[in-house]
């Protein structure tokens, strides 16, 4: 019997973000901690037509115990992601350890984060998770297509306030009448986000982004052509 057999995680309870956009509280009553680094992913086993399915969730969540946090949208015909907007508290769920390296590689030098949608995810878990203890300094550069997408908003308004080492920066690629914030894609708003004052900081900013590919791609051309290393460009892409 495979680990993500072995392991079952049992839904607490789930609050809607957005449209057909879910958190999601388990715990995994087999384990007394899930042991994890914030930033990875874990994978939902789920039996479909008779075929065991499984598909890999960035954990939204810092460590607490056997306890984590998913944020998904709801997948026209996904056969997992529905699944999981199925679940009522107290369904149980195969899962997998979690996996992954989209994680913190130098947490000692200046961070910006740039996503969209629930590639939001895994910045939510690095964020709750490291600055209550280490408090790095970190922009996060979230992009959204309305304002009601904007997730987790009033939550990163209170870390910002809270923490003068985290900036939050939204921005609404289709902003209505009453959105004052920033507007057009994250691309649009790098140089606001990497705050460089000259080419010789450059070496001390890591990036790391996640969200669709498009957006992926796209900023890590950015971040070339203003003379970044390959190395400082940490990403993880959604289909």
């Amino acid at each position: 019997m495979s680990e993500a057999e072995k392991l079952k995680a049992v839904l607490l309870r789930s609050q809607e973000l957005a449209p057909e956009v879910n958190h999601f509280e388990f715990e995994v009553p087999a384990v007394a901690e899930l042991k994890f680094t914030p930033g990875q992913f874990i994978s939902i086993v789920a039996a479909v037509g008779g075929e065991q399915i499984t598909r890999a969730y960035s954990i939204a969540s810092p460590r607490d115990g056997n306890r984590f946090a998913l944020c998904l949208n709801r997948v026209p015909d996904g056969l997992v992601s529905n699944r999981i907007f199925e679940l009522k508290p107290g369904d149980e769920i195969g899962i997998s350890e979690p996996l992954g390296y989209f994680t913190l590689r130098h947490p000692g030098r200046r961070i910006v984060f740039v996503a969209t949608g629930t590639g939001l995810a895994p910045f939510r878990s690095m964020l709750l998770d490291h600055l209550p203890r280490t408090q790095p300094h970190v922009r996060l550069l979230f992009g959204s297509r309305y304002e009601q997408g904007m997730l987790y908003r009033s939550e990163l308004e209170g870390l910002q306030d809270k923490y003068d080492s985290f900036r939050y920066l939204p921005t609404v690629t289709r902003p209505g009448e009453g959105w004052g914030g920033r507007s057009g894609r994250v691309q649009a708003h790098l140089d606001e986000a990497l705050a460089l004052r000259g080419p010789d900081e450059l070496a001390t900013v890591d990036v790391y982004i996640c969200g669709l590919k498009e957006m992926v791609d796209d900023v890590r051309a950015e971040l070339k052509k203003r003379g970044f290393d390959r190395k400082q460009i940490i990403y993880e892409k959604y289909d």
